[in-house]
């Protein structure tokens, strides 16, 4: 990333990011960049330092105040200040007439992790755009991870042979012996011990406990999950979360449950194919549901610094969170699902689930690498845009947005536009959006879509440079809209005969004026359904627009009604 993009994001976001720090430093070197340094190197893909841009001033380019000697000041910093000490290296640009230093600093091995700061002792992470300093449980969660894990395969505190459930166990072994001939010819007992279910002197491992223990949780009552509704924008101040649920039992019927609440918790929709036919489906594909708190679940950290945490899930307006206790084991997010393997955290426990079943018959985990490919992929098949994942080091974090699915029309309109190949499918949403009057700018494509400063740039640049969008303003205040090639795209649509959500519409306005919220209110229809309504209406000429897309007091009114 050039100093420019930095520049760009920074002033598009509004403020620091988890992974970019900008200092003013035009009087001199700022002095509290040492927690910084430690956050930085201790998180994923490690960060960068900008010296000579005032945030106060809307990350104005105000110089630093000596390039050569910020640099070198920095260098020390990295070496001296921070221990394990840390890689930097540096770009100098000049932006806007002024000298800008941009230092990116390197993540630390994770055997040398944590990175802290010699003077205090203190090690720190990233959390947004703030550094804050390690959890005694954090840091020993970094110390754990230096080697290979195996809390998994260590005996289970005060657990016995006789807490593993009978029938979950029958069935593990005849699962084994199915797939293995050598474990066929085993004793029941000779093959939970070689398979890690129970130690050399019968007593269940951790992992053999959460997956075959009729209830892991008298043992170890965080391996369960906690799920809620979060208040919608709209609730009342004040609002608490809806369906708090506890999920317990062993990982099989954990998984069962945390599905089946998501289910509970969310409504069906009408899709409609080629065939033309309508189709109920679920807000969230049940498989892609299924992977995402499976790998939570599986992947989790099991060592003591994490067992004071949960699996958590929550579902708010527009996106289903899971989160899990330890970062990534052995890969990064960008190799999640690219086939490039990693190592499982647990990998007992990972072995094991391979042969555990669910209620409904169905392996925990298929144990071939192809979770993360299959929840893209059926997400992709209900015209889903693409999880966002967040690897924080000591927690991880899956975000699937809940974006309706692209109608026929929108579809028809898409396949029209020139310079549309190769589009992803968050642009397809985006531009399909745009088409019904939604402008977009940095902070509100992330806040719908969940990404990052860089990722939602580089989107709308690339819709800027096939001419499908155009943006208007500058800084803070730059927005997108249809550009010319989408907007002439726009107008080859031939309209479509009003639906019966148009003809509900209609009729609502007849009485007057009206805004999105009310006509929802009044039709039961979503506000999504209505605004793809008052489009297919203006486009027909029928309805006309009163005032601006997003602003308060739009309305709509029928075209007959005008004089």
């Amino acid at each position: 990333m050039s100093v420019a993009d930095v520049v760009d994001l920074l002033r598009a976001e509004g403020s620091d990011v988890s992974d970019i720090e900008a200092k003013a430093a035009r009087r001199g070197y700022p002095q509290d960049l040492a927690p910084t340094l430690s956050a930085f190197g201790n998180m994923p893909g490690g960060g960068v330092v900008v010296l000579g841009l005032d945030e106060r001033a809307g990350f104005e380019a105000v110089g630093v105040y000596d390039a050569a000697d910020a640099q070198s000041r920095l260098a020390a910093q990295a070496r001296q200040a921070v221990a394990p000490p840390l890689r930097v290296s540096f770009v100098t640009d000049v932006v806007e007439g002024s000298t800008v230093v941009l230092a990116r600093v390197r993540e630390l091995p994770t055997t040398d992790k944590p990175c802290e700061v010699t003077a205090t002792g203190h090690a720190y992470l990233r959390s947004y755009d703030g550094d804050y300093p390690l959890s005694d449980l954090e840091r020993q969660g970094f110390v754990a991870n230096r080697g290979v894990a195996r809390h998994d395969q260590a005996a289970a505190d005060g657990a016995a042979r006789s807490d593993l459930d009978d029938v979950l166990v029958a069935t593990y072994i005849a699962n084994c012996r199915a797939r293995s001939p050598r474990l066929a010819a085993m004793p029941d007992d000779d093959i939970l011990r070689h398979t890690r279910v129970v130690t050399r002197d019968g007593i269940p491992t951790l992992a053999g406990l959460y997956a075959l223990a009729t209830y892991p949780q008298t043992q170890y009552p965080t391996l369960s999950i906690t799920a809620s509704v979060a208040p919608r924008p709209n609730d009342p101040a004040g609002t608490r979360s809806a369906d708090v649920a506890h999920f317990d039992g062993p990982l099989p019927e954990l998984l069962d449950q945390a599905v089946a609440w998501v289910r509970r918790n969310t409504r069906t929709r009408v899709r409609f194919g080629a065939d033309g036919h309508g189709r109920d489906e679920p807000e969230y594909p049940a498989e892609a549901v299924r992977e995402l708190v499976a790998n939570a679940l599986v992947h989790r950290d099991l060592g003591p610094h994490a067992l004071s945490t949960r699996v958590a899930m929550t579902l708010r307006h527009d996106r289903l969170v899971i989160a899990n206790p330890g970062g990534l084991h052995g890969l990064t997010v960008e190799q999640l699902g690219a086939g490039t393997g990693g190592s499982a955290r647990n990998q007992s426990l990972y072995d094991i689930c391979k042969d555990v079943r669910t209620p409904d018959g169905r392996r925990v985990i298929e144990g071939i690498g192809s979770g993360i490919a299959t929840v893209r992929q059926s997400l992709n098949e209900a015209g889903m845009t693409p999880p966002h994942f967040v690897d924080a080091g000591v927690r991880f974090t899956a975000i699937v947005p809940d974006h309706a699915l692209l109608d026929q029309d929108d579809l028809a309109w898409l396949a029209t536009l020139p310079g549309a190949r190769g589009l992803t499918d968050t642009q397809r949403h985006v531009l399909a959006l745009m088409r019904h009057g939604v402008s977009w700018t940095n902070r509100s494509l992330r806040d719908r879509f969940p990404m990052d400063s860089t990722q939602a740039r580089s989107l709308l640049t690339d819709l800027v440079e096939r001419q499908l969008a155009e943006p208007l303003g500058d800084g803070r205040g730059r927005a997108y809209r249809l550009g010319p090639a989408a907007d002439q795209g726009s107008r080859e649509v031939k309209p479509a005969d009003h639906t019966k959500n148009s003809q509900v519409i209609l009729s609502l306005l007849a009485d007057g004026p009206l805004g999105v919220k009310a006509l929802a209110d009044a039709s039961g229809l979503s506000e999504r359904q209505v605004r793809y309504a008052v489009a297919r209406l203006r486009d027909t000429g029928a309805v006309e627009l009163l005032g601006g897309t997003g602003r308060a007091g739009t309305v709509y009114r029928r075209t007959d009604q005008t004089g």
